[in-house]
């Protein structure tokens, strides 16, 4: 059974960087998980790729409008 409630440190990067022409984003997460949530990192990485790859694929529509 986990305990509640459930704590964990993440932070957030967004870096913006001159491209040519354009913008290179780039967005990551890293966060520090104990057992047994640790065990979860590869699939947790694969699900936040598709989330941060689909927030990506948005800004970039937004930005060239």
């Amino acid at each position: 059974m986990f305990e509640v409630p459930f704590e964990s440190e993440a932070t957030s990067d967004l870096v913006l960087t001159p491209e040519g022409n354009g913008t290179k984003v780039t967005w990551s997460m890293d966060c520090e998980l104990d057992y047994p949530f640790n065990l979860m990192g590869i699939s947790m990485d694969k699900e936040m790729e598709k989330s941060y790859g689909s927030g990506l694929e948005q800004l970039k529509v937004l930005s060239e409008k």
